[in-house]
């Protein structure tokens, strides 16, 4: 079925946090202490930070919404970030589990 303009579903910022995350994941870096540089669509860069000692969001982008793309963009990237870094560290624990297993097996025989 062909969508027209009328019946398209709305961007919204979300979902254009969540392209720009797609496009240009590899472009973030990470500063310290819940800051971050993101990329602009239109090439420049800007400072985000996600206030994880309280406070509230901000972004140096113009757009003054309470929620730009790129605070969107940056938490996703901290989300992605976070979640990677515990599989590491259970598979890593369940690594040092399994060595200590056959060291027990192997104690035992």
């Amino acid at each position: 079925m062909a969508t027209t303009k009328d019946t398209a579903p709305p961007v919204t910022r979300e979902l254009r946090g969540l392209a720009l995350y797609r496009e240009h994941a590899d472009e973030i870096t990470h500063e310290g202490h819940g800051i971050y540089t993101v990329p602009g669509c239109s090439g420049g860069t800007y400072r985000v930070d996600l206030a994880v000692f309280g406070g509230t969001e901000s972004c140096s982008c113009p757009d003054r919404a309470t929620v730009c793309k790129h605070v969107i963009c940056a938490t996703i990237y901290r989300a992605t970030a976070r979640a990677a870094a515990r599989r590491a560290q259970a598979e890593r624990t369940a690594a040092r589990a399994s060595r200590g297993n056959v060291a027990a097996l192997a104690a035992a025989l």
